[in-house]
């Protein structure tokens, strides 16, 4: 398991889009559809816009 939280924002971001695609887009099908770094770039900017709303994501321990 990633220990970084963008790392996690980012695979669900990514299976989000791969297990739950848009059945009216022509291209869902294709595992690519949505690049690595579409992915990485919507990560980056939750982990930004939720770090300016005061938010802060801590990992439990275990």
């Amino acid at each position: 398991m990633p220990d970084d939280p963008k790392d996690v924002v980012e695979a669900a971001i990514r299976s989000a889009f791969v297990s739950y695609p848009k059945e009216d887009d022509p291209d869902w099908r294709s595992p690519h559809w949505i690049k690595p770094e579409k992915c990485a770039h919507l990560a980056k900017v939750v982990m930004l816009e939720l770090g300016a709303k005061g938010f802060q994501i801590v990992k439990k321990a275990t």
